[in-house]
């Protein structure tokens, strides 16, 4: 005998899914083992485990999803730790071309420009990390040392304020009071020079 198929619409149009949800498992399987790997890197490095081995972590999590972006940051963290500088701008960079609006990512790069003496970088990627997390309380400590440094007073007492707002108890506090009183008393002194 002869076997009769139907190729109506709906029977190819079901026959045709299959490809299209095996892919989507296969990518959603594949995100997961990166987020897997990820959390890794994470427990190893909080457990003090070789640094090759965190490392080795992240990078499995960046092979299976070059989108991992906090795979990305950590990286360049280890590197930054490391003083390989074009190792953790690299990172850092990387990061921020897969989620420009990660205000981490912003933060560290931000500390390796100001690590590096790139003053007008470096503020530019905190306040790109405070324009998109208007609370990030080491933000707002870095940027107020970065004006400081620049003598920009008054720069840096807003955001001396705004860091003692968020983070009021914290050993950063009291060094954040005591560099916020010398400002005012330098305020005070010039002041009353004129």
């Amino acid at each position: 005998g002869q076997l009769l198929l139907n190729f109506d619409e709906s029977e190819l149009s079901r026959l045709l899914e299959f490809p299209v949800r095996d892919k989507l498992i296969a990518e959603r399987d594949r995100r997961l083992t990166a987020e897997r790997w990820f959390q890794r890197g994470l427990d190893l490095e909080q457990s003090g485990s070789p640094v090759e081995h965190v490392i080795e972590a992240y990078q499995k999590a960046i092979e299976l999803d070059p989108n991992s972006a906090g795979a990305l940051v950590n990286l360049g963290t280890i590197h930054f730790n490391a003083h390989k500088w074009d190792d953790a701008e690299r990172y850092y960079c990387e990061a921020l071309k897969v989620d420009p609006e990660y205000a981490l990512a912003h933060f560290d790069i931000a500390n390796l420009y100001d690590e590096r003496g790139d003053r007008a970088k470096a503020l530019e990627h905190y306040q790109a990390a405070l324009r998109i997390s208007p609370n990030y309380a080491d933000a707002h400590y870095n940027l107020a040392l970065l004006y400081q440094g620049s003598n920009q007073s008054m720069k840096a007492v807003k955001h001396w304020k705004m860091y003692l707002k968020l983070d009021p108890a914290s050993q950063w506090a009291t060094i954040a009071r005591r560099e916020l009183a010398k400002l005012r008393e330098a305020t005070v002194l010039h002041g009353s020079r004129n």
